[in-house]
């Protein structure tokens, strides 16, 4: 018998990564694959779900080769799986799709969501979630309606992450955690609600029955098994969805925590015990990864995505990042009066307005590109800054923040975000806090610990911490360019530039 091991799968929305993690929590093998979606006219963000099919195994393959050649050879105890969320896949009854994957940051459902404004409140209330374009059900209601032969021919509505277990296992199942991103699932009696099924036109025989975050979803069968090189009837785990597990890699065990982690968008994230609502409905409310418990989130859609646009448009696409960080640096904080709003695909929290759209403020002919590198990186943090005072008035007191994602490679924006948030901000080296969250699960689950902490405190061992202390005089900075932001927007919304096309 050679030492216990886990294949971690993180499906993100512009790459994927199967993680090798060994009993104990670290890293032993990472397998990455880039798979970015298409971003088409009117507002349309699709997918091929095929490309999951074959990049997935793949990935898990070269993690399973690489286990059999280290320390001896590993057992591997479990796969398990997050992924990202609120993506739609119509199906049938072979689970083959329908047609392309109709992902999260698709903003064509914006006529559907301001007809259904009346009952906002009480999809809410009921729900935990806003009627947005990013959630799952109302892209279901706008193929119902415009794509009716998909529609009548479809057996499930399926996520990415039940899709891509579905065809390992044959289970036709989705765990609470990604239920509760569908505006279909009621937060407090753990199931889907009759009401919400009837007002979006979802039957519930499109929906895939409920685990808990967690749970074993199936096993293997042999086709999956001979292709991923894994043996047939291993445990496939649903560990959650990709912020719920991304906020446990994190260490948000119980209240006074809250993360903020950075990808395609960002999301603050806080503990709850109980379903938790916000009277101006900014925040909203999931179930966390870890069963019984929930989360309270606000979320920034673009910033990564923000980031990478700019770095391409105005940089040497061999260098981008590395080259915009360094003349970012070069520019005062405040980027010399220059404001970007990082609406590129609507905003998210506190607005939650799909027509939103993003632009430089106060270019002149001084304006360098450095100021402009900077103003994305402080638009972005900003925005972000604005949901950490949402959530707190919710949580209570924040005093440190742990932050995670592909933008906090760089200390500048780390130091940003410190000044920001006025808190303390604290960067773990380890890079793989989604993935990471899915192990803890998993790990908990086949019993190589007893709870969610235990694990934590295991994998922490492996990995260092930078802390990144605030700046009075750059957070006062700061505090105008919230403020500066928030009048822009009020100008724009008032004056009618932002109206549901």
């Amino acid at each position: 018998m050679g030492k216990p091991a886990i294949i971690a799968m993180d499906i993100g929305t512009s790459s994927l990564r199967a993680v090798l993690f060994d009993g104990t929590g670290r890293i032993r093998h990472l397998s990455r694959r880039d798979n970015v979606p298409f971003f088409l006219d009117g507002g349309r963000v699709e997918q091929n779900p095929d490309s999951w099919l074959t990049l997935v195994p793949d990935a898990i393959r070269e993690c399973a080769e690489a286990a059999k050649g280290l320390d001896g050879g590993m057992d591997i105890a479990a796969l398990t799986f997050t992924a990202q969320r609120s993506s739609v896949i119509p199906v049938d009854a072979d689970c083959a799709p329908l047609r392309p994957a109709f992902m999260w940051q698709d903003t064509r459902t914006e006529g559907i969501c301001e007809r259904m404004r009346p009952v906002q409140r009480k999809i809410y209330n009921t729900t935990g979630l806003r009627v947005t374009p990013v959630f799952s059900a109302v892209k279901m209601t706008w193929l119902r309606e415009n794509e009716s032969d998909v529609f009548a021919a479809t057996s499930k509505m399926m996520g990415i992450q039940d899709f891509v277990m579905h065809h390992l296992t044959g289970s036709w199942v989705t765990d609470r955690s990604l239920a509760s991103r569908t505006n279909l699932y009621n937060l407090r009696t753990g199931n889907w609600d009759e009401e919400m099924m009837e007002l979006f036109g979802v039957s519930r025989s499109l929906l895939c029955d409920l685990i808990d975050p967690g749970a074993v979803a199936g096993v293997l069968t042999k086709n999956a098994a001979e292709r991923l090189g894994l043996p047939q009837g291993l445990p496939v785990i649903s560990a959650g969805g990709d912020q719920q597990c991304a906020a446990l890699g994190l260490g948000l065990l119980g209240p006074g925590d809250v993360v903020v982690n950075t990808g395609t968008g960002s999301y603050v994230v806080a503990h709850s015990d109980i379903p938790a609502t916000d009277p101006e409905m900014s925040v909203f409310c999931n179930v966390s990864a870890i069963p019984g418990s929930f989360i309270l989130e606000a979320g920034t859609l673009t910033t990564g995505t923000v980031y990478r646009w700019f770095a391409e448009t105005f940089y040497d696409a061999k260098k981008t990042f590395t080259e915009l960080d360094a003349e970012a640096l070069s520019s005062p904080p405040g980027a010399n009066g220059v404001v970007l709003m990082p609406h590129f695909k609507g905003s998210g929290a506190p607005y939650w307005n799909p027509s939103a759209r993003g632009f430089f403020y106060n270019l002149s002919l001084s304006t360098t590109r450095s100021d402009m590198a900077r103003a994305v990186l402080e638009g972005i943090v900003t925005e972000m800054a604005e949901n950490i005072d949402l959530i707190a008035r919710l949580s209570g007191p924040v005093e440190t923040i742990r932050v995670a994602g592909g933008l906090t490679k760089s200390d500048l924006f780390n130091s940003i975000q410190a000044d920001a948030y006025e808190r303390t901000v604290i960067r773990s080296t380890e890079a793989e806090a989604t993935a990471l969250g899915a192990w803890i699960s998993a790990a908990v689950t086949v019993g190589l610990f007893s709870d969610y902490a235990s694990a934590h405190k295991s994998a922490s061992l492996y990995a260092e911490e930078q802390t990144y202390p605030p700046n009075g005089e750059r957070s006062a900075i700061y505090r105008e360019l919230k403020r500066k932001k928030a009048m822009l927007y009020e100008a724009l919304d008032t004056g009618g530039v932002y109206t549901t096309r």
